[in-house]
């Protein structure tokens, strides 16, 4: 057994070598275990462990070990047995050999050493099989551990082939995901090494690199961090010159170019200044549209619509720029697609451009690209679709109401109500503000909402675990049952009750938790038993309710619970003396709790506590009823001519129109006040919401003597102001009286009265118009007192008159309607 060949080497040498276990046995059976250390005679001087690690002899190797076969021996050429593995790719015996935890074998830290290795061919082999290893579950935290992130920096920023740069990317993108790399990359000047490797422009390298950078972006300050190692113009050149691909294939050149725009992306993203400098780069974005017409690849097409819309986001220049290159177009085209992750990177794209810049939404109107966007709304049925679709239709309607009721009207009210019955909290929203949307000023929508069945989906969300969804909710069915007004909706009301939607209503007015649905329930509540006897009762019966919850919220510190208090009471009050008692017992209101927001810088607080003051006057307590109401009928008339404001001016003119059939004597001391001349300049707002309101006032106050003659002559000096009064009080009172006498001289068929350049409603000098403004004002107070003190005597609850609303559905024509009795 101890014969030596001419090599060298003893009969257990050839036996690991050749993988004879049985071999081994017996001849470590007779001469004892020193054989197991034995050196083979050559140059190498191999033990029988090394040679079976070369063959990758796993079963020699394991009875080796077991045996007592020294781990950390080496040959002659100071390689062990993590060494020899690594020349010949044994990653299965490098795994065993990690997984014996021995303390004299370290693999993971000589595998690095060779890796930064200066032979070209150990750091290479080292590369390859630390990139195997690392895809093994735990084995590339332990290689970070072991410090391989430092090493592979060392590698890329070091002279050596581009074969070794290449493994140590491909085991940086293997291992990039974990945090603690980023952050020893950012610790150890990696940015710096990676962005020149790129300004190198080497084919080899560049999709690894471009690979790493992508996911280092993916956390915004790491973003940040690339943005400020210069790496933006570097990325620049390649996209708009092509740099490093050029003589790449198409595919492979358009895989680079993603990649080098998402990351362009990435850090708009996350850096303004990157993003302004992107805009600010002459021909950027215009590639950036060119290069989407041409793309052919879903995924890519995906990942360029992505970065496009984060270099836009939020950033008007560079809206503006992208739409002044008409990429408007492509997007569309791509929306109309038939590949859905592409329909819907688009329109997160288009919602991204549109956003917040009302340059860019009108100019999407005027390409008439609301159309496909309805089409594709309708005739899709998968959810994330419907949501992208209708998030971005809602962007595109922005803030404006008018706006927001163009598009809910587009959409339509069936898919709105589709929406409530949705699972989805984005769709919910936009249910509900389309709703709003569309109930909101002097449209006649509620009649269509409650036809198709919106209230019980409404009273279902009522329900909700979301906050928001709750308030919207609230809002809705108050404006639901609510017309302007104060014309109560009886089928809305009715559909609230029977779906007990009242007693929702009324418990989350006492136990909820936040404030502001508090006093939104309670002021829906008051929109629900409004004129609806039965809805009253209902509410009456309910033992919990009571007007101290409402009284309370006066006191709260935040000012639109005390405004939205304040307009709920006025609701329940309006028109009715019993509400009026019933609140005065519960505590009663102070001047204390309105003169704030009379006095407030902000008009549409103003309108709401003028409004509110006037119809609770006789139970505020300590002023005087006649100046409460004198004070709130000025700021309103006020309001109405110097606001300049449309949803200021419309919910003023709606508060003149609530007030134009409430209690005696109202109508007379707004009539006093120029009232109808007022109004009959807002009757040629360029806001349709503002003539609605204004004609529907007008509509009330005709029933006034004075008002009528004042207005018949108004709409003979400007005729088309009777078809506003006819079109928009349809679902309105307005005096037969009135339409008689109008009838009467269209049969005498006088001509329109000339308008006057003296007449002092209409006048063209803008300062003249100050000047009377400005003495009207100082008249209007008094004016307003010598009408008023009859209706508040010492008596808190004198009877008022009834009230004027009343549902009567009025012809059209003039000649019908004033035959109506």
């Amino acid at each position: 057994m101890d014969d030596l060949d001419e090599n060298g080497w003893a009969p257990i040498h050839h036996a690991a070598l050749k993988n004879h276990v049985t071999s081994i046995e017996r001849i470590l059976e007779t001469p004892g275990t020193q054989q197991l250390e034995r050196n083979t005679g050559d140059r190498h001087r191999n033990t029988p462990l090394l040679l079976a690690v070369s063959t990758a002899s796993q079963s020699t190797v394991e009875l080796l070990v077991r045996l007592g076969a020294d781990v950390a021996a080496v040959n002659s050429q100071n390689h062990g047995v993590v060494e020899i593995c690594a020349l010949h790719g044994h990653v299965d015996l490098l795994q065993y050999f990690i997984d014996m935890k021995s303390p004299k074998l370290n693999v993971y830290r000589k595998l690095i050493t060779w890796l930064d290795s200066s032979n070209e061919k150990k750091a290479l082999h080292a590369g390859l099989v630390i990139s195997s290893l690392t895809k093994r579950p735990l084995q590339a935290a332990s290689f970070v551990e072991e410090g391989v992130v430092p090493t592979l920096l060392c590698v890329l920023g070091k002279n050596i082939g581009d074969g070794v740069k290449e493994q140590a990317l491909h085991v940086l993108n293997i291992i990039i995901r974990d945090r603690n790399v980023k952050e020893q990359i950012c610790q150890h000047n990696g940015f710096q090494i990676l962005v020149a490797l790129v300004n190198e422009e080497s084919n080899q390298l560049l999709f690894g690199l471009l690979s790493v950078l992508s996911e280092i972006v993916s956390e915004k300050e790491y973003a940040d961090a690339l943005f400020l190692a210069n790496a933006m113009p570097v990325l620049m050149r390649i996209v708009v010159n092509g740099d490093g691909c050029k003589s790449l294939e198409n595919d492979n050149r358009e895989e680079i170019l993603t990649s080098a725009v998402k990351i362009l992306g990435l850090m708009a993203e996350a850096s303004e200044d990157c993003k302004d400098a992107l805009g600010k780069q002459k021909g950027f974005l215009s590639v950036l549209v060119q290069t989407i017409k041409e793309f052919r690849s879903e995924n890519r097409m995906i990942s360029w619509n992505e970065a496009i819309g984060r270099v836009v986001a939020n950033h008007q220049i560079n809206q503006n720029a992208f739409v002044d290159e008409n990429g408007i177009v492509p997007l569309i085209q791509i929306i109309n697609s038939k590949y859905k992750d592409e329909q819907l990177s688009a329109l997160k794209t288009l919602h991204r451009l549109v956003e917040g810049n009302s340059l860019v939404r009108r100019k999407v109107w005027n390409l008439n690209c609301i159309i496909p966007l309805i089409l594709l709304l309708k005739r899709s049925r998968t959810q994330p679709l419907q949501e992208a679709i209708a998030e971005t239709m809602w962007a595109l309607a922005g803030a404006k109401k008018e706006n927001r009721r163009t598009m809910a009207a587009k959409i339509g009210v069936n898919l709105l109500v589709e929406f409530l019955g949705s699972l989805s909290y984005k769709l919910h929203m936009i249910g509900l503000e389309g709703i709003v949307a569309l109930v909101q000023g002097p449209y006649d929508m509620e009649c269509a909402i409650a036809s198709a069945n919106a209230v019980p989906h409404l009273v279902r969300l009522l329900r909700s675990e979301k906050e928001s969804i709750v308030l919207h909710t609230i809002q809705a069915l108050r404006h639901l049952c609510l017309d302007v007004a104060y014309s109560p909706h009886h089928r809305s009301q009715k559909a609230v009750r029977n779906s007990r939607g009242l007693r929702f209503l009324a418990a989350l007015m006492i136990h909820s938790h936040c404030e502001v649905i508090q006093v939104e329930a309670a002021y829906a509540v008051a929109a629900v038993v409004l004129g609806n006897r039965k809805s009253m009762e209902m509410l009456c019966d309910s033992k919990c309710f009571n007007y101290m919850h409402v009284l309370r919220l006066l006191e709260s510190s935040q000012e639109e619970v005390r405004l939205l208090a304040g307009g709920a009471l006025a609701t329940f009050a309006f028109n009715s003396v019993n509400q009026q008692r019933e609140i005065v017992e519960s505590g009663g209101l102070r001047w204390q709790n309105f003169l704030p927001f009379l006095q407030s810088g902000k008009e549409i607080h103003k309108v709401h506590a003028a409004f509110q003051s006037v119809v609770l006057s006789r139970i505020i307590l300590n002023n005087d009823p006649a100046d409460t109401c004198a004070t709130g009928l000025r700021i309103l008339v006020d309001t109405l001519e110097q606001a300049t404001s449309n949803s200021t001016l419309a919910v003023a003119a709606d508060c003149v129109a609530r007030l134009a059939h409430t209690r005696a004597g109202i109508s007379a001391a707004l009539v006093s006040i120029d009232i109808i001349n007022v109004l009959c300049r807002l009757l040629s707002s360029a806001s349709t919401e503002v003539q609605g309101c204004t004609a529907i006032a007008l509509s009330y106050l005709s029933f006034n003597p004075l008002a009528e003659r004042q207005l018949l002559k108004r709409c003979r000096e400007e005729p088309h102001f009777m078809e506003k009064l006819l079109f928009y009080s349809r679902r309105h009172r307005i005096s037969s009286t009135f339409l008689e006498r109008w009838k009467h001289l269209e049969v005498l068929g006088l001509p329109p009265i000339r308008i006057s350049s003296s007449c002092p409603d209409h006048h063209p000098d803008p300062q003249r118009s100050v000047k009377i403004c400005e003495h009207r004002t100082q008249h209007h107070q008094n004016q307003a007192k010598e009408i008023l003190p009859h209706l508040c005597d010492a008596t808190v609850f004198k009877p008022a008159k009834l009230s004027l609303v009343s549902h009567i559905t009025y012809p059209r024509t003039i000649q019908e309607r004033s035959k109506e009795g």
